[in-house]
């Protein structure tokens, strides 16, 4: 039964995934008398440094949610968001003017990451991951970043064995590679904020764009549970449309907010949707045709095509939208206490330019230490709040018709 830990991106939201990561270190495995066996680990975007850190520490998986929630709450916005002129003043150069001839472009964003640089460095024993993968405490670990060249999500796989053969025409391509911090960079690096970065020969930007919850890859790399973390507040179906007229917020902060979550966020339903239709069909089939179901579809699949098989899974969601929460911090007295420089002063204004109950971009780029500690206690709260489903899922015994008829057929 091997488990796969989904690592989703979402900027400053990511708080949440790590709250969610503590409770399961901290309170669920003390309550179980066991370790939880998180043997892929497959993340993108802020998801990828948390898949990092996980890997990097296997070997002492009971201090991983201390030290995530240590980084989190050490945060401080204008460190992270270190908005320069000059910065700016490229970043505009580069939008409106060709380059000379000659000219050695340099890639630049409106933010530069110098303060991010150095707590990867310091806070994530790189060497460790090789370590613990060839220990066999961490099977897989994978990040995601988007090609800048061809707009194709790029999966970075380490692991202790070959990379599995998948299809010429999947829509993912993988690489197997030795992952450092340059990957986690990439695979962080939200377009326009923060700058490309160059992997070898080619430019990278954030995994989040084209395969935010990297549930593929999971999947692909063979495992048979998966702990999906999500920041989209909701069961993750679309609301509908609203009778009658209402006001409409058209600013321009409101706007790149909603397109970030339609990047970000949207496809999340639609791979647990496909996971959970595969299931359903398996869980049919063998119920009406017996245990020889799966191994039988299998056998007439077409050539190339991965075989089908059933696959636990379990969402943890934020109970409250993160939108909201923003909204309500970034207009507070405390706030503009902790944060008086330029980019609290940004933050401040684009909630304020937002609609009045929710700011989903400044959710996106709250990187703020008591923002954050918010978001750690709802991640503990609502996994607390799925215990019993977390139970049952890390549960050796089988679930349904489907996947004992797999287990007994080995």
């Amino acid at each position: 039964m091997t488990t796969a830990v989904v690592l989703s991106g979402g900027g400053a939201r990511g708080a949440f995934e790590a709250g969610v990561i503590a409770y399961l270190r901290e309170e669920l495995e003390p309550a179980l008398g066991r370790r939880l066996p998180l043997s892929i680990l497959c993340g993108t975007s802020v998801g990828a440094l948390h898949a990092c850190l996980l890997a990097a520490t296997a070997h002492e998986p009971a201090r991983q949610g201390e030290l995530l929630t240590s980084f989190w709450r050490s945060l401080d916005l204008d460190r992270l968001l270190e908005l320069r002129l000059r910065d700016a003043i490229a970043l505009g150069r580069e939008l409106v003017f060709a380059p000379k001839a000659g000219f050695a472009q340099r890639h630049v964003g409106l933010v530069q990451p110098r303060w991010l640089e150095e707590q990867l460095l310091r806070r994530i024993p790189w060497p460790w991951i090789g370590r613990n993968v060839r220990a066999g405490r961490v099977s897989v670990l994978s990040v995601t970043a988007t090609h800048v060249g061809t707009g194709r999500p790029v999966v970075f796989v380490q692991g202790h064995q070959a990379l599995p053969g998948w299809p010429v025409e999947a829509a993912l391509y993988s690489v197997a590679t030795r992952i450092g911090p340059k990957h986690a960079l990439a695979s962080a690096a939200i377009p326009l904020i923060f700058p490309p970065v160059t992997i070898g020969k080619r430019l990278y930007v954030d995994g989040g764009l084209r395969a935010n919850v990297p549930l593929s890859p999971a999947l692909r790399l063979g495992a048979r549970r998966v702990l999906v973390l999500s920041v989209r507040h909701g069961d993750g179906r679309l609301p509908p449309l609203p009778d009658g007229e209402q006001r409409t917020y058209a600013t321009a902060p409101f706007l790149i907010g909603k397109t970030l979550n339609a990047l970000f966020l949207d496809p999340t339903e639609q791979d647990l949707s496909r996971l959970r239709q595969v299931n359903a069909l398996l869980e049919a089939g063998t119920t009406a045709f017996g245990a020889s179901f799966t191994d039988r579809l299998n056998q007439s699949r077409l050539p190339g095509t991965p075989p089908m098989r059933y696959v636990r899974e379990l969402e943890i969601a934020p109970s409250r939208d993160i939108g909201a929460l923003a909204a309500d911090y970034a207009r507070s007295a405390t706030f503009a206490a902790r944060n008086g420089g330029l980019a609290g002063r940004l933050i401040r204004q684009l909630a304020e330019r937002e609609a009045r109950y929710e700011a989903d971009l400044a959710s996106y780029l709250l990187f703020d230490g008591a923002f954050a500690a918010q978001l750690l206690e709802l991640g503990r709260h609502d996994a607390a709040a799925r215990r019993e489903e977390l139970v049952r899922f890390f549960s050796e015994e089988p679930q349904s018709s489907a996947e004992e008829a797999e287990l007994r057929g080995g």
